[in-house]
């Protein structure tokens, strides 16, 4: 599903008016009607309901709304700013309102007022939506408080809840509204599906306002993509009946330590389980033992640690992809066989958890990231991915897009960072993940969608596309268990095998 940025939105607007000829009293009367039909599922006629209405083209929906149920609602209007409306489409919608009878009070922010909108049986938030950007204006915090502690009340956002960048899914120092639903309206923004902001916006309920999509995507360029089924189903490679092993790449795996030698394990499964049409793995012989004895489908090559590197250059150049580091341990011998690959040619390299940790540790690495010649994917989690870019988790955590990008750009990588609403960009295009969950918070997780991912490199995939491809199945894969087993019981283990059942479905 494409993604829209509030810029976008804004451009949109003017679009659908001069092009498309929908003014923009039609878009606000759509867009109320789109909420309006949420609130009537969910709130009896005669409920109190406030609405929040900004000076804005959001508040304008609200006033939109407003004027469609007040007369089957026991419905008041706070007008946040005590500004009324900015444009002219949205003053014809408060005569609209205030002709039906409707009331509408300038907000001051006084005890009462609070206390009334905690109350209410419905509360609608129509106050930003996509125009919120930085800093929250003085007293909002508390409107928001009141808000928030409103245990008995259904609470809508129309497009963006208030305190909710919806560019990057950030959230005001003061904090956001949350509510039981976000109506998003023309398109879903990119900060809806991203946390922290994902805690915030409640079910997404996602009306397109009659827009034409085709003529849209002529017009305008969408960077931003969920990874929904359709999505993921378009980027499944089909697999020819006549392909050969030959046909579908040869994967060479560095993984695993004899201190973390279950890494190697899971990485191995979820890469055979990922289609990939032969598999070379490269470690100790202790490893090369284990594995054989489970995998008899791969090919074994033993190698001391101190004859790592010499021995990956020499058999990398017969593979159409390259992992390493799961599991691995960072010594002196995986980081010149990392830079060894990185300041090299050939097929793509898929660095997982400690081959990052290398880099992170020698930052003459990462100028050798930036100056690869390879298409190179990075693969952390937060804290790896903090390391890596000199920052802390919570500041990775509070804006995941942007940093994201950011680094992605600089480096001419993908990076795939990992967590709830996993990214995925090559500094260009950002993918986010809709599926999985903290049945996914497990040590070895990890190591199973390397595996899986580089498997479809390897295949032949791009590596963005392969990279948006394996988060979308791994965590699909752990929604299809946690309904068995719980959150509580899903391990790593169980991963591969319904990994490779999800794919069977999208035959």
């Amino acid at each position: 599903m494409l993604l829209a940025l509030s810029s976008q939105i804004r451009d949109i607007d003017i679009y659908s008016g001069t092009t498309l000829g929908i003014p923009l009293f039609d878009l606000m009367e759509r867009s109320g009607r789109a909420v309006e039909h949420v609130l009537r599922e969910h709130i009896p006629e005669g409920s109190r309901v406030v609405i929040l209405a900004g000076s804005g083209n959001n508040g304008g929906d609200g006033y939109a709304l407003a004027s469609m149920i007040c007369k089957d609602y026991d419905c008041i209007v706070f007008d946040i700013f005590s500004r009324g409306q900015s444009t002219e489409e949205g003053k014809r919608f408060i005569s609209l309102y205030l002709d039906a009878g409707g009331v509408i009070r300038n907000f001051s922010f006084t005890p009462m007022e609070l206390s009334e909108i905690k109350e209410a049986d419905c509360i609608v938030d129509a106050v930003f939506g996509t125009g919120f950007v930085g800093e929250m204006p003085e007293g909002l915090g508390d409107l928001i408080a009141a808000v928030n502690s409103s245990t008995g009340a259904y609470k809508i956002a129309i497009d963006v809840p208030l305190g909710v960048n919806a560019d990057d899914g950030s959230i005001s120092p003061a904090y956001a509204c949350s509510v039981s639903v976000t109506v998003a309206l023309s398109f879903i923004k990119p900060g809806l599906v991203s946390y922290p902001a994902r805690s915030f916006v409640g079910k997404i309920v996602y009306d397109d306002l009659g827009l034409p999509l085709d003529k849209l995507v002529a017009a305008f360029s969408f960077r931003y993509r969920l990874i929904d089924e359709p999505l993921a189903a378009s980027l499944l490679p089909r697999r020819e009946e006549n392909g050969s092993k030959g046909s579908f790449g040869k994967l060479l795996m560095v993984t695993g330590s004899e201190k973390y030698r279950g890494a190697a394990h899971l990485a191995m499964e979820a890469a055979l389980r990922g289609g990939v049409g032969a598999v070379s793995y490269c470690g100790c012989d202790l490893l090369c033992s284990e594995l054989s004895q489970k995998f008899p489908e791969a090919i074994y090559h033993e190698a001391a640690l101190r004859d790592l590197q010499a021995r990956v250059s020499e058999l990398e150049t017969y593979h159409s992809a390259v992992l390493v580091g799961s599991g691995s341990s960072v010594s002196r011998e995986l980081s010149d066989t990392v830079r060894a690959l990185l300041t090299g040619d050939g097929a793509p390299i898929i660095l997982d958890a400690d081959a990052i940790n290398a880099i992170a540790e020698d930052r003459e690495l990462l100028e050798c990231l930036r100056a690869s010649k390879r298409k190179v994917v990075l693969t952390p989690h937060p804290l790896e991915f903090a390391r890596l870019s000199g920052t802390d988790v919570a500041s990775v955590q509070s804006d995941r897009i942007r940093k994201s990008l950011a680094f992605a750009a600089e480096y001419g990588c993908t990076l795939v960072l990992k967590g709830a609403g996993t990214i995925v960009t090559d500094g260009e295009v950002v993918y986010i993940n809709s599926t999985g969950s903290s049945a996914l918070s497990k040590a070895g997780s990890g190591d199973v969608l390397a595996g899986f991912l580089s498997s479809l490199v390897a295949s032949g995939m791009d590596p963005l596309e392969a990279s948006a491809l394996a988060v979308f199945y791994h965590g699909l894969a752990a929604d299809v268990l946690k309904d068995e087993l719980s959150v509580y019981g899903v391990t790593p283990s169980d991963l591969p095998r319904t990994i490779a059942r999800c794919l069977s479905s999208q035959r």
